[in-house]
């Protein structure tokens, strides 16, 4: 038995109806109505494994580094991370010891890895926070956003620093020049988009593909699965963001696989139709962090009182803002406002990372058109009580149009939390949570779920469905395999009508067990690398 799918402009692709959710994704990768393709989130789209860095090494204790956790050594790292960017990049190497750090590690350059001996062995404990370590927020910013360890183009901090808007302005991608605009209209899931102008491509380049949010909010419709006109309160619950700088236009870096003569091939297929009504076009990427990380190290903040909602000091952990293909990797961040944070970033991986100690706010942030990144074999802890705790409020956090993120293979305490927004095709899967806490996000900015979230294999502890089974929430959503819960989340509902929600086997684990991995399988087959922490 056959039907019709609902594919967004693609009436004529037929699905079998009697087919798992997984043989129908494999009919259709790119274009099915629910399930999006996430195979390409991570370091290089998930085709390469995360380096292990070698070349010259800059040891800290070389620099004047004690470690001994009383002398301060901030200055000590500050000369060695500086002194491997300079070089064009290199292991910033801290050996066994307790370093104490007074300051901001800024990461400026491409090609830096901070690198300790292991979590057991290294740890970095900063003493103040940003608030007091860089400057005193202007709007609360350092609640969700901004790192002890940064990893950030000099340029964007330095606009962001004199900009009127401040933190509220371009997160992301800066100084994009012109390139071409795209011909006619193009269908989502599509690689070959033809172009006015070809000539100033080149294969391997990576471009920035750029949509305008026009006053209609048909781009935030469409980002939402094409919901009817009368099925949200479109241009006044999403007034804010035809007004704020950040999301008046959908930006999404993506690199150039070849050049023909009056077309371009991506590396991935688009998340959206490129309309002519949305003047899409491609830009250049400007300034960003590449092949950045930091490792085999814990990361401990200064123990001091949870402050109230969004009035953090600023303990917060690495934080990657217009990065591209970086990476933490076996780090633990204890005691924080905020754990690891990614913003603006696109293929970013996150993996066999910790965030433990007292109650934090947000213990992953994924923000500001981040696209594409994986946070995988992750924990988050339960909040110690030795001193009074604000709310654990946000767990996995993702907002800003962010698209194509990933998180896979976790264990945790806190929310499926998204911050409105418009964030569409994301996924979490295999994924055991005790479930708590709150979603988030500021008034007339649109809903919390876009199209296309999918929740696969996730067990749920304590029974609490919130923000985790989103069959009357999320249109164009996928619920397989949430074990745990009885009943749809009761938030109100933001949409009305069909949300055209696919729900599968509810309360058994189902097959595959981790969507991530399988659709990486399914695409690369043999090639598939490995990211394990030996590797």
């Amino acid at each position: 038995m056959k039907r019709l799918a609902r594919l967004l402009g693609r009436p004529d692709v037929v699905l079998d109806q009697a087919a798992s959710a997984w043989e129908q994704y494999q009919q259709g990768p790119d274009t099915h109505p629910q399930i999006p393709n996430v195979s390409y989130a991570g370091y290089h789209r998930g085709e390469r494994a995360l380096p292990r860095t070698g070349g010259p090494e800059f040891d800290v204790r070389s620099y004047g580094a004690v470690g001994d956790g009383a002398a301060d050594d901030t200055e000590a790292f500050t000369t060695a991370i500086e002194a491997a960017g300079e070089h064009g990049g290199g292991v910033v190497f801290a050996p066994p010891g307790q370093y104490l750090i007074t300051g901001v590690l800024w990461i400026h350059h491409s090609g830096v890895v901070l690198r300790g001996a292991g979590p057991e062995l290294t740890s970095l404990t900063f003493q103040e926070p940003l608030e007091t370590a860089y400057r005193a927020p202007e709007k609360g910013e350092w609640s969700w956003t901004g790192g002890l360890v940064w990893f950030i183009p000099l340029p964007l901090r330095r606009e962001l620093e004199h900009s009127q808007w401040g933190w509220g302005s371009n997160e992301g991608w800066l100084d994009n020049e012109p390139l071409s605009g795209v011909r006619g209209q193009v269908k989502r899931g599509q690689t070959r988009i033809p172009v006015v102008d070809a000539r100033r491509f080149r294969a391997g380049d990576q471009v920035l593909l750029v949509m305008d949010n026009i006053p209609d909010s048909s781009l935030l419709r469409h980002m939402s699965g094409d919901m009817p006109q009368e099925s949200y309160p479109w241009g006044v619950e999403d007034s804010s963001l035809h007004r704020q700088p950040n999301y008046q236009r959908f930006r999404y870096p993506v690199q150039v696989k070849s050049v023909q003569r009056r077309a371009i091939v991506l590396a991935q297929p688009s998340r959206l139709d490129l309309r002519p009504q949305w003047n899409p076009r491609f830009e250049t990427l400007g300034p960003r962090i590449e092949e950045s990380g930091i490792e085999d190290l814990r990361i401990d903040m200064r123990l001091v009182e949870p402050r109230p909602h969004n009035q953090d000091h600023g303990f917060n952990g690495p934080h990657f803002q217009a990065a591209l293909n970086c990476w933490a990797r076996n780090v633990v961040v204890r005691d924080s406002d905020n754990g690891f944070g990614i913003t603006g970033s696109k293929g970013v991986t996150l993996t066999d990372v910790t965030v433990e100690g007292r109650a934090r706010h947000h213990p992953f942030i994924c923000r500001e058109q981040s696209h594409d990144n994986l946070v995988q074999r992750f924990t988050i802890s339960e909040p110690t009580t030795d001193l009074p705790a604000a709310a654990l409020t946000h767990g996995l956090n993702i907002e800003g149009y962010s698209a194509g993120n990933v998180w896979s293979d976790g264990h945790m305490v806190g929310t499926f939390d998204s911050h409105r927004r418009f964030p569409f095709e994301n996924v979490r899967t295999e994924i055991t949570v005790k479930n708590k806490g709150v979603v988030g996000g500021a008034r007339k900015a649109g809903p919390h779920w876009g199209a296309r979230f999918c929740h696969w294999n996730i067990k749920v502890t304590n029974g609490r469905s919130y923000a985790i089974r989103l069959e009357n929430h999320a249109p164009f959503s996928a619920m397989v395999g949430v074990q745990g819960t009885n009943k749809p989340s009761q938030q109100d509902p933001e949409f009305t009508g069909d949300l055209h929600t696919m729900i599968e086997t509810l309360d058994n684990q189902p097959t595959p067990k981790n969507l991530y991995q399988s659709q990486l399988q399914h695409r690369l087959g043999s090639q598939a690398p490995s990211n394990r922490k030996n590797s």
